[in-house]
């Protein structure tokens, strides 16, 4: 499985487990994140650090709370900041993931916002 791949997975299971909905013991890729180290450090380092990097994300925000905006582009960014924070991957490489995945799970347009997000985030 390719770093992308497992970039989606780790976005898929933080999907599951936001807002308490499903537990991490119960997400559909348990599997995975047991296999795949990089899932797992994205995920862990995510719950180790949810409330710093929400409200990192929730600064960057213009009209917006983090509550307010999809559940597929609040976990895309959660993934992609954490994945900023966690690793030494250059940002440019972590937006541009970001945007493609975007692209396929969320709406048409909201590419755009996540690019916009992300991009304040790496100029601070």
């Amino acid at each position: 499985m390719n770093r992308h791949e497992q970039r989606i997975k780790a976005f898929q299971i933080l999907f599951q487990i936001d807002n308490d909905a499903v537990s991490l013991e119960d997400v559909k890729f348990k599997e995975m994140y047991s296999k795949y180290d990089y899932i797992k450090q994205l995920v862990d380092y995510y719950i180790a650090h949810q409330n710093d990097i929400d409200d990192k994300i929730s600064s960057l925000l213009k009209n917006y709370t983090l509550d307010r905006i999809s559940k597929v582009d609040r976990n895309v960014l959660r993934i992609s900041v954490t994945e900023i924070l966690s690793t030494d991957i250059p940002k440019k490489v972590i937006i541009n993931e970001a945007v493609k995945i975007t692209k396929v799970y969320s709406d048409v347009n909201s590419f755009k916002f996540v690019n916009g997000v992300l991009k304040n985030f790496k100029n601070e």
